[in-house]
């Protein structure tokens, strides 16, 4: 016996379609930004090191959307 204001998990499979497909996109598309992600820091790092090793002392201003101090 079931209430009406109470909800019975054995009445809806956790492991349907729609749920996998939507877990499946979501660790594709936060995949896709970590990997991202990872190249601009080398990039950030790498330019850090360059600049260090060549004693380059320009000021550079990166207003460009992939900066990675303004994404985070």
């Amino acid at each position: 016996m079931t209430f009406a204001t109470t909800y019975s998990y054995g009445d809806r499979r956790i492991f349907d379609l729609k749920t996998l497909l939507i877990a499946t996109k979501y660790i594709i598309i936060n995949s896709i930004l970590a990997f991202i992600f990872l190249f601009l820091t080398l990039e950030e790092i790498d330019w850090a090191i360059f600049s260090y090793r060549e004693k380059i002392t320009d000021k550079i201003t990166d207003e460009t959307s992939w900066n990675i101090a303004t994404l985070i």
